[in-house]
């Protein structure tokens, strides 16, 4: 009982700690680092979507990411969209590639569907540096600083830029609270336990898993739009690596794959570990990050392998059943 009211006290505290946070502590530097971690805990969110409750490994993840950044940059860049319809637009977008990627590649299982994911983000990442006039190639896309404009994401403080990410991040985590708790969440787990035994009760899991990836691309893509025009720049190599899409995965295993929080905690971990490592290991490059990612993902795979949300033991009632897990059964059958 009192792990459960610390479950349900965790969204309260932490959005309330969030929200007062840049009152006190209001440092351009921090404030980065602050919606660097809302910014990466969302696309967890959205990756846990399918990596997590669906139990399908991916890690082209950064095609969708790219896709977003690409569309509302360059949306802005001919027509002078804002983000917002950039973003939305990019989002859609992204759902039609994931369309086009999940008819065939859900028919595969395991190890073929994750390689068909990668291959899928090699393409993107291709095509966006072949088509040099359209997307800039290996230049990328620039989104000039013009001054203080909101409706553009432009600001010359970063405490905007928390409040936005935050935002994002909470309708996210309030999306898959209640997708989890829905008839397509627990079609899901079932699927992710036992796929056969699932389709034998009548369980579709080939438009369920299709669904499932849809929302995580729009997720995904709308933290890229976002991405962009805070960044100002973007290219292929920046924005669809599978250094990228590897990062996105091992922040959700590392917080808690196929829990709500899991993220939320691996982004806050592996963001911080990653500026200190930078600040201090600067030399090393990318070298020194890719080596963290590694070592932290031996070690919890090793000790904890739920994640280190499983610390908190949140989400298990008295007796260590997943309190969705009781579910489950009920929604399949009916």
């Amino acid at each position: 009982m009192k792990n459960l009211n610390i479950s349900k006290a965790l969204p309260g505290i932490f959005l309330v700690i969030a929200l007062i946070f840049p009152i006190f502590i209001h440092h351009d530097y921090v404030m980065h680092i602050s919606w660097m971690i809302f910014l990466f805990a969302a696309m967890g969110v959205g990756w846990n979507l399918i990596g997590g409750y669906a139990g399908q490994l991916s890690l082209g993840h950064a095609a969708f990411f790219a896709v977003g950044a690409y569309t509302s940059a360059l949306l802005y860049a001919n027509f002078h969209l804002t983000p917002l319809i950039g973003g939305l637009a990019g989002g859609i977008v992204a759902m039609v590639f994931a369309l086009l990627i999940g008819y065939p590649c859900f028919r595969l299982r395991g190890p073929f569907f994750t390689l068909s994911t990668i291959a899928f983000a090699e393409i993107v990442r291709i095509l966006l540096l072949h088509f040099t006039g359209f997307t800039g190639g290996a230049l990328g896309v620039t989104i000039p600083f013009t001054g203080e404009r909101p409706l553009y994401l432009q600001f010359y403080s970063q405490v905007p830029y928390y409040y936005i990410a935050l935002a994002i991040l909470a309708a996210v985590l309030v999306f898959a609270f209640l997708f989890e708790r829905s008839k397509t969440g627990y079609y899901l787990a079932a699927i992710r336990e036992d796929q056969d035994a699932a389709e034998s009760l009548g369980v579709k899991s080939y438009r369920v898993k299709l669904i499932s990836l849809l929302c995580s691309a729009f997720i995904v893509a709308l933290c890229g739009a976002f991405f962009a025009f805070v960044s100002g720049y973007i290219d292929p190599d920046g924005v669809c690596s599978i250094d990228f899409s590897t990062e996105i995965a091992v922040i959700v295993i590392i917080g808690g794959i196929g829990k709500l929080w899991g993220p939320v905690l691996g982004a806050a971990l592996i963001i911080f570990l990653t500026e200190a490592t930078n600040a201090y290991l600067g030399s090393l490059k990318g070298g020194a990050g890719m080596l963290l990612y590694g070592i932290l993902l031996v070690v919890v795979v090793l000790t904890k392998p739920e994640g280190i949300i499983s610390f908190f033991n949140i989400g298990k009632s008295k007796g260590g059943e997943s309190i969705d897990d009781k579910h489950i059964g009920n929604a399949v059958t009916e």
